[in-house]
């Protein structure tokens, strides 16, 4: 018989625990958010120290022309999104390699067309990606065990492209997958390439919300009923019937019972939860091995925006210390202008163990050293280093070799009465998109199991 008592405790106030608490609620159902932050947004943290109005994302950035979730969360809350163009790859776009700087297609600078030797890099990607007929479910691929043994590294390694395109390669699976490529599944790798780049060099235009992407989880924040912040999960105990959960909030210890659960955080700070031995081996062990990339965000204010007289549009690719830069502002007309650099990997933990003020200078340093000048023109800086923060403590899910083949399917399936919930838990992992993929299904998941 369907159990009467129709209560859900979320845990994480990120996209995906919004996503799943929103239709619940509407389905009638009492539910409970538990976060252990003083905000709401978990990844999605919008920067408003900037003058001018002028706003920067230090978490979640990009909305994908086929983010259907998303963009129709920022239809219903009447959002109003910014036209970014692709960021996996623009006209005009810069790099920094081996000491030498310049656009990409400075084939005198380079000694080859950059932009031709990338390319041949996704062509190899949209080959690899044929492979994975089933991007939702990678370990029914035929060679799946062989390819979650392997690491990008390798395959990069093993592609025809001048050393210069692959290096290039080796940055974009810093930004993107914010880890090393050693430590990146090749079936991973090519289970993200059946999904988006099947098609070679075909990037879909992309989005920010105006005002800022945290305008959306404060928007569904307000819509819900019980939302407690500062609420610090300790504990979580699944039971045939119930989910028993305390946290303490301030000063205070409390105990909510619930009929079913939802952990939508991090696996990383899962792993300081007590689940006094109720979860399957199978969950224990994803939780305790499943592993996460780093990445840090500088952003950077500038007075004018100097780039545009240099012929340049925000965005270098390097091997430098940090991995990738953008234009945080191009989806608006101001005179002030903010560049954000984006460092992930190897050089992400680097830069994270830095203080703040020196992990801002090193971004402003290493711009400067390009075009002199230019830190003359800052107004504003502010960054991040997601691995610090206390309550994520990485950036996104990054599987290692062997990761997929062991821990795929357990990602979505739930524990007995609780349910797991996040970018990790979707296949469209390390997007917000992805997030609220994973929330709406949890709900959907509970409200069916329940009718």
């Amino acid at each position: 018989m369907a159990n009467q008592n129709k209560s859900v405790t979320v845990i994480g106030a990120g996209l995906a625990g919004l996503s799943a608490a929103l239709d619940l609620q509407r389905a009638g159902w009492q539910v409970t958010v538990l976060e252990a932050r003083a905000r709401v947004g978990g990844r999605v943290h919008s920067m408003h120290t900037f003058s001018k109005g002028l706003v920067a994302e230090g978490g979640g950035e990009y909305i994908d022309s086929h983010h259907t979730r998303m963009l129709a969360l920022t239809k219903e809350f009447q959002l109003s999104l910014g036209d970014v163009g692709s960021w996996q790859g623009q006209s005009g776009d810069w790099g920094v390699f081996e000491g030498k700087a310049g656009p990409l297609n400075d084939s005198g600078l380079w000694g080859t067309d950059l932009n031709v030797e990338y390319e041949k890099m996704w062509r190899a990607l949209a080959g690899l990606g044929r492979l994975v007929e089933d991007p939702h479910d990678p370990n029914t691929t035929p060679t799946a065990i062989a390819l979650d043994g392997q690491s990008a590294l390798e395959w990069i390694n093993q592609q025809s492209a001048h050393p210069l395109g692959r290096n290039m390669f080796t940055q974009h699976i810093r930004s993107e997958y914010t880890c090393e490529p050693e430590r990146f599944s090749l079936l991973d790798l090519a289970r993200n390439a059946s999904m988006y780049y099947r098609e070679a060099n075909q990037w879909p235009a992309t989005y920010r919300i105006l005002g800022g992407n945290d305008l959306l989880p404060q928007a569904i924040a307000r819509q819900l009923a019980d939302l407690r912040l500062g609420a610090v999960v300790n504990s979580i105990k699944v039971e045939d019937e119930k989910t028993v959960i305390t946290y303490q909030q301030a000063d205070s210890h409390h105990v909510i019972d619930s009929s079913f659960a939802i952990l939508a955080i991090p696996l990383t700070t899962a792993r300081r939860i007590d689940f006094h031995s109720s979860l399957p081996t199978a969950h224990q062990k994803m939780i305790d091995e499943i592993s996460y990339g780093a990445v840090t965000k500088v952003l950077i204010e500038y007075r004018s925006r100097f780039w545009h007289e240099q012929g340049w549009n925000g965005r270098l690719f390097t091997d430098g210390p940090i991995v990738l830069t953008w234009d945080a502002t191009s989806h608006l007309h101001s005179e002030h202008g903010i560049i954000t650099a984006y460092t992930g990997g190897a050089p992400g933990e680097k830069l994270s163990q830095l203080p703040d003020e020196e992990r801002i200078q090193v971004a402003v340093s290493f711009i400067e050293s390009i075009f002199p000048g230019s830190q003359d023109l800052i107004e504003n800086t502010a960054t991040i280093a997601w691995v610090n923060e206390a309550f994520s403590q990485c950036s996104y899910m990054a599987l290692a070799p062997g990761e997929v083949t062991n821990h795929w399917k357990t990602l979505s399936t739930p524990a007995g009465r609780l349910y797991f919930a996040g970018e990790h838990a979707s296949a469209i992992q390390g997007f917000m998109e992805g997030a609220v993929e994973s929330g709406q299904r949890a709900a959907k998941n509970i409200i069916e199991k329940e009718k």
